[in-house]
Parts: C-alpha cells; structure tokens; sequence
C-alpha cells in the first residue's frame, strides 16, 4: 500500500463543491493509471468511487489532515496518489472569492439536509450506490445500537444483517412498511433508491418502532421483557420461512449467535423438526415431547394469523433435561446455599433504622442479626430483656426499618395504666358508653392501623385484656367500649416485657395461646454487664447527648472514671448508666469528670453516715435528688406506677408525674 497525508486548507474545509471536484479528479486518475484511490481518517476508509455523499460525510474542516491512499505500491499508484495530493494542496484554493458565494449556497442546503435527516421522528440512514452508509441520524442509530463513527463508510448488511437495501437498489425498485424484529425493536422497515434521471446514486432505509407509531410502547417493552427473561426457548419464523427473532435462552441452549441463525431460513436450521411440519400445515402442536440426541424438550407451536393472513410460527420449547439438571443441583446445593447467604447477612452492615443503637459487642450484633430480619416481615415480634436495655429503642428500629415506617408507631405501657382504663385506651370507646364519654374516641389499635403498636411490658396485663389482645391478633379486629359492631386494622405487634413469660404461663399468670402468638419471632437483648465491650461507646454518645442538652463545652472523662464504669454492673443497664452520667456531668468541675463525680456505690467512698440518708463527701444534697433516687429504686424494683406507689404510700398519679419530671422510664 502506498500513501501520502495533506491538509486541507479551503476555510470551509472539503464542503460539497470541493467534494465533488475531488471525486471527478480521483475517477480521472484512477482510470488514467488503473488503479483505486482512497480518502482516510481514523476508523474510516473510502474509496472516491463511492460517491460525493461519502467523501462529504467525512467532515473534513480546514486545517485538517486526511491521507490519500492505494492499495497498490506500483508506479502508476504512486503517481496517483502524488498527483491527487497536488491538486488538493494547490487547486482548492483558486477562485475561492468567486466561488464562496456558491459555496454558502451548497453549504446551506447540505445544513437543511442534515438536520432535516436529523429531525424526522424516523430512523433514516442513506448510503452510496454500492450500499455503503454515508449518513445515519440518531434515530437509526438507537434502533441499530451503534455509534456514528463506528458505522459510516461500512456497508449497511454489515450493520443491520437483514438489510435488503442491496435488493432494492440492484432492482431498482422500493421496498414499504416491511414488519422487522431489529434488536428489540419491531419496527416498519422501508427502502428505496435515490435516482438522478435514470443512475442511481444512492439508497436510504429508514425505520419506524411501531410501538411508537401505534402509542404500544409500555406494551411493546413488556412483551420484549417477557422475551428476554424467558427461560422457555422462544423463535420466530416469518410467512417467508425466515427466522426472524430467537431469544437469550434459544441462543445460550443451542449455542448459537444472531448471525449464525437470524434471516436464515427454516429449512437449513430445521430441516427435519416440528417447526416444518406447523410452517407447512399450518396447525398447532400443543406440549409435544421431542427427543433427539442430547435435546429432550416440550415443544407448543402456534401459527400466527393476523387479520386472517398466515404471517409466520412461533415456537416455544421448555428443556426438560436441563430443568432435570438444575433441580439436581438446587437440591444438592440448597444447603450450603443458605448456609453462606445466612453468614453474609450476618456481616452487612444493618439498615439504617439500627444505625442509632451503640454497640458492636457480638451478643448485641446477633440481637440486631434477628431484629433486622424480624423488620422484613409481618409477623409478631416478642422483645425480651431486662429494664432498660432498649427494648422500645429496638422495637422502633424494627417499625422504621420495615414497609410500615411511614405509617404510625404507637407506644403503650401495659403496666402503666391502671386496668380499668387499658381497654379504652387500646380500644377506644363510643359516645354514651360511660358517664364520661361526651364523645367518641379511637384507641390505640385504630391510630396504629397500617402501622405497628408496641406493647411494652405486656407480662404486666391482666387475664382478661390477654383475652382481648388475643382477639385482635387472630381476628385482626376488635370492639370499642360500648360499639355495637367490629372494627377490622392492619396492625403488626410488637411486644416487649422483662418478665419470665415461661414462669407465669405454667404459673398461670399468662395465657398459654397468647404467648405462642406474640413469640412468633422472639428478640432477647443482652444486659449491660453482658456486653462491657460497648461501655466506651455508649459513654461517649451519652456525653454528648447530655452536653448537647445542657448546651454545655463537651467534657473530658478520665480514665480512672471510665475503668469504674466499666466494671460496674448496671443492675439498671443502659437506662442506669445514661442516669449516672447526667448526674457526673452535673456534679463534675472544670470541664472534667472524675472519678469523685460518679455516685457512692460505683467509686466506694467511704461514709461515715451508716443512716437511710447517705452523704456526699459529708454534705447533703438538694432535697429533688434524694426524692428522684427514691422513685427511681421504686419503679426499678416494682416496675409499675401502681406497685410503687403503694409501696412508698403515694398514689399512681404522684409516681407518674415525679418520673415524667426526673425522665424516669
């Protein structure tokens, strides 16, 4: 091969008029020394016997490069190519002013083209007589799945493999609304030649999605993912014997490519199978079971009419071998499957509802492993554990992590609430029921309806509300005090309680039906002196939370101070130690908490005062602490505001009020 590089100088680059004096030039020399002349610039190459249309689409600009070229290395090839290289450098130049007025001319008229070509709502892609595409807008472009410096100066047939734009433009004649199936596209293909007087001089094939011709759209991506997704092996033959679509899986079983198979007609793929025999009678087989060699398939096959006219078979097969194999396999496999799915769970990192809980001491991470699964489903979650270890903090991890988070949660204290009153509370009651009742009113399960209630502290419910609460979990419906007909919810429970339901079912003080509804999934959190390994986390996140609060400088905590929290044990768990660094941020100096600012029983300071009041480093405290320490021991012991109010000779209504003023859960 011989070549040589120039450069354009013309201002208007190599436009229409020089295009066309350059293509007469290269037939003159290419004659005179019988050989062929080619124009090149990277990914391109075409020879000047195409036409004016494809040396334009080059879009050589001024100051641009482009390399002449024979394939040849002959004399009479070099001095082609030297010869067309000089009359670029110094023809194009001459008469220029003369000429630029002619040149705007041509120049606007190829822009109208372009953008005419451009703008219509069709696939347009037009080529040189020998079928080579010389331009392509962007519509074709999606349709045919290429970009336009891949595909320019190529041949169509090598683009678009069921191209019969050859045909036409060998015979001269016009091909219309052809129905093709084009990388799933359906579309109406057309093709035609373009003439001057009798020569032709080029072709254009143009194509049109018919799901946007017929507004089928949404139908047509439907059906094309049914197609691609399909297991089944799917093929299409048109009314001509032409196989015209095969899916993923036809093509993956028989390992075979679109060109191998596609435009290829039916007698050479298949020339002794079922699809002969339905192409040719025209009449369904429906499950039929084919065995030949290693292919053990049920075949149905169907002719397709539309509006009465035979347009072609579908076929569809379903590889029983090979569904033989892969129920083998999952079989065998099922077991470890799981085995690694359930551990990779178990290393993600949790949702983002969990992010709140401090912690990575593994007895919480496997606490967490079961409540993030438990916020998948619908089913009942019983939360156990000790007072103040988080329970209702889970429970709402649980609700906002689940398909539920943007509905309501709703929180109620079953020991909390005196017994006469719990009923109206869950339920609601009408207007009239009671002397008090001036109007109607929801209960808890109504509010909760689409979302999840939390029953907190539910081995505190008496007999008969576990009845009630039984109801609506196998009913999913209850009855407001007084109403005269059930109201039906959508409510997903979540139960939490720091008693041995176990005990009191065998006890008796629990119903044995209601436990077994509530431990559908059962949640057991660890105590604080369980997981000593989270002390440093949680101390730090309570520093700031609190400094926060008091909108204070964030404090230092020594170390001293931090090895005795760590080696308490929190009979009273997160709640206790959240309590005891409130008070050491309030008692501490300096911006520091020491060791002397943590309360009696964890630093073991001596007292001298042996008395129910004990002293701090021998003076007394303000009146609220003592009154704050007391309910506190109170409702850790007894639980309930009830319970401790009778213990301390003070009245349901005192208790619950002190510990909403100390923050007392």
């Amino acid at each position: 091969m011989y070549s040589r590089i120039t450069t354009v100088k013309n201002k208007n680059g190599l436009h229409i008029r020089l295009a066309a004096m350059l293509v007469n030039k290269a037939a003159e020399l290419s004659k005179k020394y019988n050989t062929t002349l080619y124009i090149r610039r990277p990914k391109m190459e075409i020879p000047f016997a195409f036409s004016i249309l494809a040396v334009i689409s080059l879009k050589i600009l001024e100051n641009e490069e482009v390399e002449i070229c024979s394939k040849s290395n002959d004399n009479n090839s070099k001095m082609a190519v030297r010869q067309l290289i000089f009359f670029i450098d110094n023809e194009f130049g001459e008469n220029e002013e003369a000429l630029s007025g002619i040149d705007e001319i041509l120049a606007e008229n190829n822009i109208a083209k372009e953008q005419l070509i451009e703008s219509v709502p069709i696939g347009v892609v037009v080529t040189d007589p020998y079928c080579n595409i010389v331009d392509i807008n962007g519509y074709a472009l999606n349709i045919l799945a290429v970009k336009k410096d891949d595909v320019l100066g190529k041949s169509i047939a090598d683009v678009n493999k069921s191209s019969e734009l050859n045909e036409v433009l060998k015979n001269n004649n016009i091909q219309k609304w052809k129905v093709e199936y084009i990388n799933s596209h359906i579309v109406f293909v057309s093709r035609c030649p373009i003439m001057n007087k009798d020569l032709v001089i080029g072709g254009i094939e143009t194509y049109q999605d018919i799901s946007e011709l017929v507004g089928m759209k949404e139908l047509n991506e439907k059906f094309n993912k049914i197609l691609e997704t399909s297991h089944d092996l799917i093929s299409f033959i048109d009314e001509n014997g032409k196989i015209t679509y095969v899916n993923p899986a036809y093509k993956n079983y028989y390992k075979v490519v679109d060109n191998q198979i596609l435009n290829k007609n039916l007698l050479d793929i298949f020339p002794n199978q079922l699809e002969i025999s339905v192409f040719n009678n025209r009449k369904p087989i429906e499950d039929f079971l084919y065995k030949k060699g290693d292919v053990e398939a049920l075949f149905t096959i169907h002719p397709i009419y539309i509006e009465g006219s035979f347009k072609g078979i579908i076929s569809i097969a379903k590889p029983v071998n090979e569904l033989r194999e892969y129920m083998s396999k999952l079989e065998e496999s099922k077991e470890e499957l799981d085995y690694y799915k359930e551990e990779l769970r178990r290393q993600s990192p949790l949702g983002e509802a969990f992010s709140s809980i401090i912690g990575q001491s593994q007895s919480l991470r496997e606490c967490l492993y079961i409540a993030e699964k438990a916020s998948k489903s619908t089913s009942t979650v019983l939360i156990r554990g000790e007072s103040g270890t988080g329970k209702e903090l889970i429970a709402k991890a649980i609700h906002e992590n689940s398909d539920r988070c943007d509905k309501p949660f709703v929180r109620i204290n079953c020991a909390a609430i005196p017994e006469n009153l719990l009923e109206s509370e869950l339920f609601g009651y009408e207007k009239g029921s009671f002397t008090d009742a001036y109007k109607s009113k929801p209960g808890k399960f109504q509010i909760a309806d689409g979302g999840t209630i939390f029953l907190d502290e539910i081995g505190d419910m008496s007999p008969s509300m576990q009845v009630k609460i039984l109801r609506v979990l196998q009913e999913r419906e209850f009855e407001r005090i007084g109403g005269l007909k059930p109201i039906k919810v959508d409510v997903r429970v979540i139960a939490a309680t720091n008693r041995n339901l176990e005990d009191m079912v065998e006890k008796g003080g629990f119903r044995n039906d209601l436990y077994y509804r509530l431990n559908v999934i059962g949640v057991i959190l660890p105590p604080l002196k369980k997981r000593k390994e989270d002390i440093n986390l949680l101390v730090e996140h309570f520093i700031n939370k609190l400094s926060h609060k008091f909108n204070m400088d964030l404090p230092i905590i020594e170390n001293q101070a931090l090895k005795l929290l760590r080696e308490y044990d929190y009979p009273g768990n997160i709640r206790e130690l959240e309590n005891i660094l409130e008070r050491a941020i309030a008692m501490s100096e300096g911006g520091i908490i020491r060791d002397k600012d943590l309360p009696i029983y964890i630093n073991n300071v001596k007292e001298e005062n042996h008395g129910l009041i004990n002293m701090y480093n021998d003076e007394m405290l303000p009146f609220q602490e003592y009154d704050k320490e007391i309910i506190r021991l109170a409702m850790k012991k007894y639980g309930s505001f009830n319970k401790a109010g009778k213990a301390l000779g003070l009245t349901h209504r005192t208790i619950s009020l002190k510990c909403r003023k100390y923050d007392i859960k």
